[in-house]
């Protein structure tokens, strides 16, 4: 394989909104089920140039440029792609931020990452999601008969209005939607420490996860966790992106205020 062939590919997985060449920290994206870029592709406007972080949104197949491509049905096929460019992730001090099935995406890259002895993340973020080892306690929707899919669909209010609305567009997108949810329905982390922070955020009106699935989080690192509540349900990342980001500055601050990066 060329290099050049490597570059294409690691641009078709990580799309930078804003590059930095010399970027003393990355912030690394992962979406939550049926999301895309689109959540986070604006966020470049909160990290001011002095900072030095570079954003990398992970741009998963089925969705966007990568529509052509079909969406991962497990869990170990995705992060397999994501290890296939393992040098680049932990190439620099790096940050990894989820949202729902984004933050357990986040903990097993983290997990493989150390079986494979390489550096960690200075932070691990876990955005909307009980702690990944736990049982999931939700019913399964990827395999609902189509009415009853897309009916849940409009309750977890996760998808667009645009795209619900335009029969279309979801019929074409309904694949990758269930096999996202598929993934989230699927995956149990195996309990394995990891050696980083961890922050933990949670919607304090999320109907679906508790404050004792997302307190659970403290049993997988070795380091500190901490938790913040945001205000809004499961889907604050999208109504109440500002604190979000706020709390995502506290990891910053600290990285920078205790290490030489």
């Amino acid at each position: 394989i060329t290099n050049r062939a490597i570059r294409l590919n690691k641009n078709k997985l990580f799309v930078i909104p804003k590059p930095l060449p010399d970027a003393k920290l990355r912030l690394f994206l992962f979406p939550y089920a049926g999301g895309s870029i689109s959540t986070y592709v604006h966020w470049a406007k909160f990290f001011s140039d002095d900072l030095n972080i570079e954003l990398v949104l992970i741009h998963l197949p089925g969705r966007g440029a990568r529509t052509g491509e079909p969406a991962h049905q497990s869990m170990e096929l995705l992060v397999a792609e994501l290890l296939s460019h393992a040098t680049y992730i932990t190439s620099r001090p790096y940050i990894l931020f989820g949202h729902s099935l984004g933050a357990r995406i986040a903990y097993e890259l983290t997990c493989k990452l150390a079986e494979l002895n390489l550096p960690s993340p200075k932070y691990l973020i876990a955005s909307g999601s009980g702690a990944p080892h736990l049982p999931r306690n939700t019913e399964p929707i990827h395999d609902l008969p189509h009415g009853e899919f897309i009916g849940r669909l409009e309750q977890l209010n996760g998808t667009p209005r645009e795209i619900l609305s335009n029969s279309e567009l979801l019929e074409f997108l309904i694949p990758l939607l269930r096999a996202d949810f598929k993934i989230a329905s699927d995956y149990q982390a195996t309990p394995s420490t990891i050696s980083c922070p961890l922050m933990v955020l949670g919607g304090d009106d999320d109907k679906d996860i508790s404050v004792d699935e997302l307190n659970a989080w403290s049993e997988l690192s070795e380091e500190k966790t901490t938790l913040h509540l945001i205000a809004g349900d499961h889907f604050f990342i999208n109504t109440n992106e500002d604190r979000v980001v706020e709390k995502i500055m506290i990891a910053v601050d600290e990285i920078y205020n205790l290490s030489s990066v």
